[in-house]
């Protein structure tokens, strides 16, 4: 892994690097660390993403260490022997400073690179998104909360019922608005590349982010990165957004943080995604004096051990959040209890409050007798002082507090019931009924009080307990219990499948399928016979029935014109993948492979319904059915499938019904190729055309040859295909004449491609010799990597619908991570609605193969040089003959005279090079077709 994250603190450093998190010490001062200690191992077991890495170092309000990793996943044995194995999400961890007590406190999430606290110890992170379309999220990271990622959603791309990422994006569980009972959803939706975090802690630019933090949006060029500012405010015991703004843009930022000389500092990439090797840093100054910042910066410089007691207790009220927070860490370091709980009590400054009641609890989690104090706290008229009190004595496990947690959960203010819902999950008694009662008035309405309450349940009941709430109103009680289960791993979880409320189905469903509950699996499989199922409970029915080997349900699905076309559909793409599963699980795309079975009984369970349904059905369903029938080889479908070819409204199913025919060899092959060659649609008669050498091989090759003459591009193609497969020397002289041509450069753009590809499988010595002498005519891809001419058959002639597939599923190009089509993409870098009216099919090949060559309008950085030495880097944001205006991230907006600019070198595209060496040219030829038939602005709404 990367050496991702670093936090000095008290003469040692933590240090985080895959596949441990480090405590080094450098006793001599030599700049080396001669003590190195593994504090943890075990993070990173899979391989995926850079950056996805082990980071996010934070000291809490608590005193403990907090720290996060990607979805690289991790299984990590604690100190005290207990397993810590979250390999499918990123998950955020927390433990003591001598790295005792490593727990998990917030899971689900993709790659919280950086972790921060407000004020009042509220755990914010920004979560990357997957490319695949969907937004990062602005996330409150919740004692136990789960924010719903998981990696097999990465790899999940197409299927009749799979969108990009699967339920991720088709459930929109990435969403605030969201529903799944068992994820705490985002708060806000901000930026694309969350990277470096921070909470202004009150000194250094005055009021200017008070109560903001700053979060870095790396985007992989400087024109579409920077920073935005954020301020929440509470929303029952969640939060939302009440102001959002870019403060800094225009520079490619990684990190920001603030010193303690009031100072903000920021970390420069550059530009690109690449590992450059270099970087910069930039100290920002507020152009107002802030005097506060000055006692702030001598305070850390002398140190808070010096200061006596009275001193660190005065100091909980400074305006320096870190000032605070030193105090009262050196506070409970002395084990002062009595000076922390006299603030706690009697402050008049809020804030101080909180620190003192925190300092008791870094004390009161190694000895119990301190948390004494605390309890009369625990009905203070300030409802932020409840909150943090009764938190405090949950952590610390505090039973001699129950009786009056219990009656918090009755609280006027949510905050207040769900810390101490959350704070009843660590203890050693439950609620009982006043536990049901807050899941009956929240109602699910609060997602946080929602969660709090699942935990409690989830500690204090027994799968049994958790199904005799079976038949309690309001339905959010039984999803309380179906998340419980899901939590507990229950099978006892299939007993909500067969409730009436949709939501409460759907997570009993969800909580088998996702979590690969297998003792229940033939419960959720049985729902596949109903017709009036929700898409997600479907989904997982029929995924059920797959993994289980019950091809009968699924052909009875397929058959039943009840049923929802797109679940017609996925049965029928199931069945067509029944002797080869992938290793991936459907719906939550990890690895859980199902041993390899033969047809038989996907056939026998078609067999009698194939037919009907071929003949019955249109569109999705239809589609679906011609492939599984070439996939399953079924030769009784022949009579439905001439049907259809012959059927002039059938549309694109003819040509794909007369390809199925060549696929299973059907004895109606001939009278179809024939009824083919002459029918009017291009695509059947191109169909026909590849099938000419499979019906009769003898007499193919001169009919290939006329079509190549005379036929339309689609057939030519097709001859070309056809006659690289025919085993004869007449082929051999077809392609050699029409390699001729091609030196002669008179063959079409859009046959190019398939004539190198058939002569390049011919063995004929003259076929090849041609072949050698075109190649030798054009520059050679690994000498002269950027050169277009390698790949000018891929100018034309591609199929814009598999171009689509490319655009949004091929993850080696991954477009859609930083292009917009159709509102679908990524906003990194220019959307693409309209590229086909802008620019021609050279250009797409060019910004393919050489980005760096043309770069779209407001995405190219420049670093100009004057003729008097000085410089500037920035965004050229407009130019006319006398002068040029820059939008420099150093010095701003800065306007220069053209005489006076004595050079200007552009900086490096954000698109990655090399693009062309990992897709095919057929691939790369489909893309270019799909984005040039791309003609159309996005309409803004």
């Amino acid at each position: 892994g990367l050496a991702a994250g670093v936090l000095p603190r008290d003469g040692k450093v933590w240090f985080t690097n895959i596949p441990h998190l480090w405590l080094l010490e450098d006793a001599d001062g030599d700049g080396v660390a001669e003590k190195r200690e593994r504090v943890a191992s075990g993070f990173g077991v899979r391989v995926g993403f850079l950056g996805h890495d082990l980071h996010g170092l934070r000291i809490g309000h608590d005193g403990r260490l907090y720290f996060s990793i990607g979805d690289r996943g991790a299984s990590v044995t604690t100190a005290e022997g207990r397993k810590l194995h979250t390999p499918e999400y990123g998950t955020i961890y927390r433990c003591e400073l001598d790295g005792s007590e490593l727990e998990v406190y917030h899971s689900g999430l993709r790659n919280p690179q950086e972790l921060a606290f407000d004020q009042f110890g509220n755990l914010f992170t920004g979560d990357n998104n997957s490319d695949g379309g969907d937004p990062a999220r602005w996330v409150n990271a919740v004692e136990g909360g789960d924010s719903g990622w998981r990696i097999g959603w990465q790899f999940l791309n197409s299927a009749p019922w799979t969108t990009r990422r699967g339920p991720w994006l088709d459930e929109k569980m990435c969403f605030p608005d969201g529903r799944a009972a068992h994820r705490i959803p985002p708060i806000a939706n901000i930026g694309n590349g969350p990277s470096g975090l921070t909470y202004y802690p009150g000194t250094g630019f005055g009021d200017r982010y008070s109560d903001m933090f700053l979060m870095c949006d790396f985007k992989g060029t400087p024109s579409r990165s920077g920073i935005h500012a954020i301020r929440n405010v509470p929303f029952g015991a969640h939060f939302m957004v009440e102001k959002q703004e870019q403060v800094i843009w225009n520079v490619l930022l990684t990190d920001v943080e603030f010193g303690f000389d009031g100072n903000m500092y920021v970390s420069d990439w550059v530009n690109g995604w690449g590992m450059t090797g270099k970087g910069r840093l930039y100290r920002l100054a507020s152009s107002e004096k802030d005097t506060a910042a000055d006692g702030v910066k001598k305070l850390f410089a002398q140190g808070f051990g010096k200061l006596k007691d009275a001193r660190l207790a005065k100091l909980l009220s400074h305006v320096d959040m870190r000032v605070r927070q030193a105090s009262q860490f050196e506070l409970a370091k002395r084990k002062n209890v009595k000076a922390l709980a006299k603030v706690a009590a009697g402050s008049e400054n809020q804030l101080a409050r909180l620190h003192g009641i925190w300092g008791v609890g870094q004390i009161s989690r190694r000895d119990a007798s301190a948390n004494a104090p605390l309890l009369p706290l625990l009905k203070d008229a300030d409802a932020e002082v409840r909150a943090q009190t009764v938190k405090v004595l949950g952590d610390a496990g505090y039973n001699a507090a129950h009786a009056t947690v219990v009656t918090l959960l009755r609280d006027k203010s949510a905050r207040v019931r769900a810390q101490a819902a959350i704070a009843l999950s660590k203890l050693d008694q439950g609620a009982g009924d006043a536990l049901i009662r807050l899941i009956a008035e929240n109602n699910g309405n609060d997602p946080v009080v929602h969660h709090a309450t699942i935990l409690a349940l989830t500690r204090h009941s027994s799968a049994g307990d958790l199904v005799k709430l079976n038949a309690r109103k309001p339905a959010a009680i039984r999803t309380a219990a179906v998340v419980a289960l899901r939590r507990q791993r229950s099978g006892d979880v299939a007993t909500f499948l067969n409730d009436g409320n949709a939501l409460v189905q759907l997570e009993a469903a969800r909580a088998i399928a996702d979590e690969h509950i297998d003792s229940a699996m033939p419960q959720l499989a049985r729902l596949a016979k109903r017709t009036e199922l929700a898409k997600p409970v479907m989904r997982r029915a029929l995924n059920a029935n797959y993994r289980l080997g019950n091809a009968g349900v699924l052909a009875a699905v397929a058959a039943d014109s009840g049923q929802a076309e797109l679940a017609r559909a996925e049965a029928l793409n199931l069945l067509a993948a029944w002797e080869n599963p992938s290793g991936r699980d459907r719906i939550t795309g990890l690895w859980r492979p199902i041993a390899k079975r033969d047809n038989s009984a996907a056939v026998a369970a078609l067999g009698g319904t194939i037919n009907p349904i071929l003949r019955n059905s249109e569109g999705l369903v239809r589609k679906e059915a011609i492939t599984t029938v070439s996939k399953l080889k079924l030769k009784s479908a022949s009579p439905a499938l001439l049907a259809i070819l012959k059927d002039e409204k059938a549309g694109s199913a003819r040509a794909a019904a007369l390809r199925a025919l060549g696929e299973i060899d059907s004895p109606e092959l001939a009278d179809a190729v024939a009824y083919g060659n002459t029918a009017k649609d291009t695509a059947i008669r191109s169909a026909a055309t590849r099938l000419a050498a499979k019906v009769k091989p003898a007499g193919a090759t001169g009919k290939l040859e006329a079509t190549l003459a005379k036929g339309s591009v689609n057939e030519q193609q097709s001859a070309l295909v056809a006659l690289r497969e025919l085993k004869d020397a007449a082929a051999d002289k077809v392609l050699a004449a029409w390699l001729d041509k091609l030196l002669a450069d008179n063959v079409s753009a859009a046959l190019k491609l398939e004539l190198l590809e058939a002569a390049a499988k011919r063995s004929d010595d003259t076929v090849k010799s041609r072949l050698a002498k075109f190649n030798e005519s054009r520059p050679d891809p690994r000498q002269n990597f950027f050169a277009l001419e390698p790949y000018a058959e891929t100018i034309e002639g591609g199929n814009a619908a598999r171009g689509k597939k490319v655009f949004f599923e091929n993850v080696a190009l991954s477009c859609a991570r930083c292009h917009v089509v159709g509102g679908q993409g990524g906003e990194v870098g220019p959307a693409l609605d309209d590229i086909g009216a802008k620019v021609d099919r050279d250009y797409l090949l060019e910004s393919i193969v050489n980005p760096n060559a043309t770069i779209a309008k407001g995405y190219d950085f420049f670093l100009i040089t004057l003729k008097n030495g000085q410089g500037y880097a920035g965004i050229i944001k407009s130019e006319t003959d006398k002068e040029v205006v820059i939008n420099s991230p150093e010095d701003g907006i800065v306007t220069v005279k053209t005489a006076d600019i004595k050079e200007r070198i552009k900086g490096p595209s954000g698109m990655p090079p090399g693009l062309q060496l990992v897709a095919t040219k057929n691939e790369l030829r489909d893309l270019i077709e799909f984005l040039a038939q791309q003609k159309k602005p996005a309409t803004k709404e």
